[in-house]
């Protein structure tokens, strides 16, 4: 997804919560990692386009990752459902991903246990595109269905969800306006403002469908994958 004007792009929370001391654990380091040097091997290593139909312009190792319907599905390629979630459009699509990333996700990987976190940052990602589908069948917006769709943004916005389950008072700090919100009430506004996208259907209507189905998804496994205590959550690292 480049800069293409009919390319659905995850965009990423425009504030994140401030980080916690410690915080750099595995899982979410190896996620950032890989995000960063995929991105990098695009477009500053490789630096080499190709056309993926019907005519969108996709840097290299994103066109073998991007997920769109024709594809993932048509194809029978489902292993895009997650490498979707490792392709970025530009270095603002990367740069807000990964500093959200790196703000929440030791938070969440702390509580849930390693495993268990990178299982629910990837079904939260793949849930994205489904429901980007729903709100397609449903009349909300339309759906092309060889429109990529890059980022981790929907990853993401479930794993907001359940920073927002774990410590709901932590206070985030707004970019603009510079305010203090509690994070839960930053993810109810972060959520209702894509809800407020797709049906208005404002520009990447369909990124913030995604953002919603990864919230949804963050929402219903939450309560599922977190450990009932902390003896549970040291037991699982």
């Amino acid at each position: 997804m480049m800069n293409d004007p009919v390319t659905t792009r995850s965009d990423s929370p425009p504030a994140i919560p401030a980080p916690r001391e410690n915080s750099w654990t595995t899982v979410t380091r190896w996620l950032l990692v890989i995000n960063i040097v995929i991105f990098a091997a695009d477009f500053f290593v490789i630096r080499r386009g190709v056309i993926v139909p019907p005519g969108h312009a996709m840097p290299l190792l994103a066109s073998y990752g991007f997920f769109s319907f024709a594809t993932a599905i048509g194809q029978h390629e489902f292993w895009r459902f997650f490498t979707y979630q490792f392709c970025h459009a530009n270095i603002d699509h990367i740069l807000l991903n990964m500093l959200s990333l790196a703000m929440i996700g030791p938070l969440v990987e702390e509580e849930m246990g390693r495993m268990r976190y990178l299982v629910f940052y990837l079904i939260c990602g793949a849930a994205g595109p489904i429901a980007h589908l729903v709100f397609g069948q449903i009349g909300m917006m339309s759906v092309d269905i060889y429109t990529p769709l890059v980022g981790a943004s929907a990853s993401i916005y479930g794993v907001l969800v359940a920073a927002a389950r774990i410590a709901p008072d932590e206070e985030v700090m707004l970019a603009f306006p510079p305010i203090d919100l509690k994070l839960r009430t930053f993810v109810i506004i972060m959520i209702g403002l894509s809800l407020g996208a797709v049906f208005w259907r404002w520009q990447n209507a369909g990124g913030h469908a995604a953002h919603i189905g990864g919230a949804v998804m963050g929402w219903f496994l939450v309560r599922r994958m977190l450990p009932i205590n902390r003896e549970d959550a040291m037991a699982r690292r």
